[in-house]
């Protein structure tokens, strides 16, 4: 049998269903309890873009490093702790 390295799962946050007034904080404990990781995390917002503001808002506090989404699904941003 070869040895397959397992995957690791990207921690993801989804913010469907999530208030607008409650993003801010939820990004916020989300960050800091994968800051120690130094890993790609992922905020799912939906195409809302009051939604992706919000959280961009805090990714730029912490001076993270984020990309908004990909070709095939914009419903995301993706940052590098």
């Amino acid at each position: 049998m070869r040895n397959r390295r397992k995957k690791k799962a990207i921690p993801k946050l989804d913010l469907h269903q999530v208030r607008h007034e409650d993003v801010r904080g939820r990004c916020i404990e989300f960050v800091e309890a994968n800051w120690d990781t130094g890993e790609e995390i992922h905020i799912i917002t939906g195409y809302s873009d009051m939604m992706m503001e919000l959280v961009i808002q805090v990714l730029k506090e912490y001076n993270l490093r984020y990309e908004e989404g990909d070709y095939f699904n914009r419903g995301y941003i993706k940052s590098w702790l």
